[in-house]
């Protein structure tokens, strides 16, 4: 099976066209096996290219864990330049997500993914005596504000947040916000389905940029650093459609050689 891997600010993804090969998605240990860094390949999760009925292309993503997710916002960059990189040459693509439909293009300043408004939004509650937002993105977050971010024990803390009955059945994800500047800010996210910290977070990075211009009134466009250091670029307008334009790049690509009836699998790069 013929593989990619790709990087968006840190947020590293297997990527297979489907489209020319099977990948056995039906099967979360092999996506578990393949994901686990040091005996697999190693990333954040799988992203298939499939065929669509009503986009371009067609998103799927698998969680670390085997699950799968509505959207990723690094992820769906990656895939954009994935597309590109297989020889799409339209200046635009939509692409069909279980969330939504999104437009991805390239940019000067990266790939940038028009994801329209957020969903289910709630500013300012109360949450066992903290303050939060929640807000979809393409999937959830609940969004904290907090004065250092190296204080924080994101694992801890956004494990407990993640898994509180208030966000039963599905979990969310948790995206913890420093305030840096005007329009510039950093966040940390705790992954549902990662089930723990990453270097970076496309819908994080949109529900605090959106979060932070609504509870502290700040215009668009926002810079929102990542823990890998890389900026991701909000813009919205008073829709809250939002924009966002960031780093996609591809890490190596390689044959994945393995044996259904062995746990053995060996990315051959």
């Amino acid at each position: 099976m013929e593989f990619s891997k790709y990087s968006g600010c840190g947020n590293d993804f297997i990527l297979v066209d489907t489209r020319a090969h099977h990948f056995p998605s039906e099967d979360p240990e092999f996506i578990q096996r393949i994901c686990t860094r040091c005996t697999g390949i190693g990333a954040d999760g799988v992203i298939l290219l499939c065929e669509s009925e009503i986009a371009d292309f067609k998103m799927r993503i698998f969680n670390a864990d085997g699950s799968e997710a509505e959207m990723c916002g690094n992820g769906i960059r990656c895939l954009v330049q994935f597309i590109i990189d297989l020889g799409h040459s339209e200046d635009s693509m939509s692409i069909e997500t279980l969330e939504r439909i999104v437009t991805g293009s390239k940019s000067p300043k990266g790939i940038a993914i028009e994801m329209g408004s957020p969903a289910n939004i709630q500013w300012n509650l109360d949450l066992n005596g903290q303050s939060l937002s929640i807000l979809n993105t393409g999937v959830p977050h609940a969004v904290l504000f907090v004065e250092h971010l190296s204080g924080v024990d994101v694992i801890k803390h956004g494990r407990e947040i993640r898994n509180d009955p208030t966000f039963a059945p599905h979990g969310t994800n948790v995206t913890f916000t420093e305030v840096l500047g005007p329009q510039h800010i950093r966040f940390c996210t705790y992954e549902r389905g990662v089930e723990g910290e990453t270097l970076a977070c496309g819908t994080g990075a949109a529900a605090a940029a959106l979060t932070y211009s609504h509870v502290m009134g700040q215009p668009s466009p926002i810079d929102v650093q990542t823990k890998s250091g890389e900026i991701i670029k909000i813009y919205f307008n008073k829709d809250l459609e939002v924009t966002m334009v960031g780093p996609a790049d591809l890490v190596y690509s390689g044959t994945l050689i393995f044996t259904p009836k062995s746990d053995k699998i060996y990315p051959k790069r």
